[in-house]
């Protein structure tokens, strides 16, 4: 339980033994007052409570105060016009907690979703190629939320879910199929419309002789006996592991690792009584009198659930679409245990967003069991030009090259700056900087200076981590000391906050401004100096800090160096 917690239970206690009311931990505001008035902290909990309690705010204001001047740890109470309540902490109160920071585990978690199965799902690119940058946003996005939910309570299932059955696959297989033809001589390649022209493809062809030694041999066979599916099936099962392969080792570098590769084609293998997850699923919603049909095909009555249009889920060949497959993945998660599921989607899926609610409520669950994130584009600028991508066509900006290019740690902390219903433009140039114009640079370096200090100071003074709390003076905190040590306490509550709107930039955020209020603090306060009680104390501090970076580091998914 960090500082905001325990602010508001104080609060909370305070109006229940003066007012004998009940108000909620999220109905009311703990934050910094306004630079003019007094205190460090304050609340709006007079505004919330005065209709309930039948006061005016500022009466109730004092009523709070009045009550909070009982604890020991509060200092300075005030009631403020026209309803705000101000206090400021005790220095040993700020010992207190940066004590507890530093030595207990859970100090940064919270047990707002405790117990609570959440399915998070991301990235989920076809296996139709190399992972591009759009995924590595998913990717650096979906890991850091799944690592806020933890550290809010939450049992996650991390997920991607391999879309290997329909259209896209067969296009693949076949210009993968053309590409082996051609570098064999066998034919010149045929690339079906809307197939993939990229180099990589000839370059997995390649690879096929090296993986199986007799696949040209086979191959020809199967062509001589007119088995062209046989053929087809043989490089779409070949590709797709092959880039799912590719695609995990790609996202192990960057971080990002599943609990689940879920494959589509599971979906459509049969299970009990025969039938497979597509056709029950799409039977119980059809039971649920939200199926109809129209020329020849099966609709979803999506509009009935607030989407802008119908759905088809069979066509009238009797092949099931793409949203046939939705219904029954949905309906597998569920099965599987999740209560909450959240489907993190690319800039191009808007529509998407009414049509996965709708499935969710057909299916018989409550509208609010899924959530569907859409992530804005990814703009990557390269010396002051935006470049182009198309799949395609082979234009793509793959995630191994910005790796191989800025590193893992810089395309990650870049990825999640901006909140994810934001554009985000990825300057390359300014990732590779070392200076502190480049923000992953700067927050890093905070480390590495806090790391510095604790080498100066050895011969001076013992570990830190060696000295009692008792041989620790926080009497005479200073104005500095405190604007640190308050930036320090409140990222668990930015974590808390973080996990409520779903947001990792938030985390970024309080971090940044974290290491700017440090670098205040260090240019202005020397941290070992030859007064061993200062200096203990300011040790103690920065044991704190690192504490702190190392904790956010490790949540938003980059290294903490000791060196720079």
């Amino acid at each position: 339980m960090g500082i905001d917690d325990f602010l508001r239970k104080t609060i909370i206690q305070a109006v229940k033994d003066r007012l004998g009311i009940e108000i909620e931990q999220g109905s009311f505001k703990v934050e910094v007052p306004p630079e003019k008035q007094p205190g460090q902290y304050g609340t709006n909990a007079g505004f919330v409570l005065a209709k309930q309690a039948g006061k005016n705010p500022f009466e109730i204001a004092g009523e709070i105060a009045a009550a909070l001047k009982d604890n020991e740890y509060i200092k300075d109470v005030q009631a403020i016009k026209p309803g705000y309540t101000n206090w400021s902490m005790s220095n040993d109160f700020y010992k207190r907690e940066l004590h507890r920071l530093c030595e207990e585990k859970d100090y940064f978690n919270n047990d707002s979703g405790k117990g609570i199965k959440v399915n998070i799902e991301f990235v989920s690119a076809n296996p139709v190629g190399p992972l591009n940058v759009v995924s590595g946003r998913a990717g650096a996005y979906g890991d850091a939320l799944s690592n806020i939910y933890e550290a809010s309570g939450y049992e996650v299932t991390r997920e991607n879910y391999v879309n290997d059955h329909g259209r896209q696959m067969k296009l693949f297989a076949q210009s993968l199929r053309e590409r082996y033809y051609e570098l064999h001589k066998i034919k010149k390649a045929e690339i079906p419309e809307d197939g993939y022209m990229g180099d990589y493809v000839a370059d997995i062809a390649k690879q096929v002789d090296v993986d199986r030694e007799n696949a040209l041999e086979e191959i020809k066979a199967a062509r001589e006996m007119k088995q062209e599916h046989d053929v087809n099936d043989y490089f779409r099962v070949y590709g797709r592991e092959y880039v799912k392969n590719w695609q995990a080792t790609t996202l192990k570098n960057f971080g990002v690792e599943f609990d689940t590769w879920f494959s589509e084609e599971d979906l459509y293998k049969p299970g009990a009584g025969g039938k497979n997850d597509v056709e029950r699923a799409v039977e119980k919603i059809r039971s649920a009198g939200h199926l109809y049909e129209k020329e020849g095909a099966e609709w979803f009555e999506t509009t009935k659930f607030g989407d802008d249009k119908d759905r088809v889920v069979k066509k009238s060949d009797g092949e099931y679409t793409y949203f046939a497959s939705d219904m029954a993945y949905i309906e597998n998660k569920m099965n599987r245990g999740a209560e909450i599921l959240i489907n993190i989607l690319g800039p191009d899926h808007h529509g998407y967003v009414k049509r996965l609610e709708a499935i969710v409520q057909a299916l018989g669950y409550p509208a609010d069991r899924i959530t569907v994130i859409i992530l804005q584009q990814v703009n990557m600028i390269d010396k002051g030009k935006k470049k182009k991508m198309s799949k395609r066509k082979g234009d793509i900006i793959l995630l191994d090259g910005l790796l191989s290019d800025v590193g893992a740690d810089a395309a990650r902390y870049y990825f999640l700056m901006r909140n994810y219903n934001s554009h985000l433009d990825f300057d390359i140039e300014l990732a590779k900087e070392q200076s502190d114009k480049n923000p992953v640079y700067y927050v890093q370096y905070a480390h590495a200076r806090v790391c510095n200090i604790f080498e100066h100071a050895k011969g001076k003074v013992r570990f830190i981590e060696d000295y009692g709390l008792d041989e620790i003076d926080f009497s005479d905190l200073l104005e500095e000391e405190i604007i640190l040590i308050k930036a320090i306490l409140a990222v668990p509550g930015v974590i808390k906050e973080a996990t409520v709107k779903q947001s990792p930039s938030l985390l970024v955020q309080s971090i940044y401004d974290l290491v700017s209020v440090f670098h205040s603090f260090y240019n202005k306060c020397r941290v070992v100096t030859d007064d061993k009680r200062l200096t203990l104390r300011r040790l103690y501090i920065m044991r704190a800090l690192k504490t702190t970076l190392r904790r956010c580091f490790k949540i938003i998914g980059i290294s903490a160096p000791e060196r720079m």
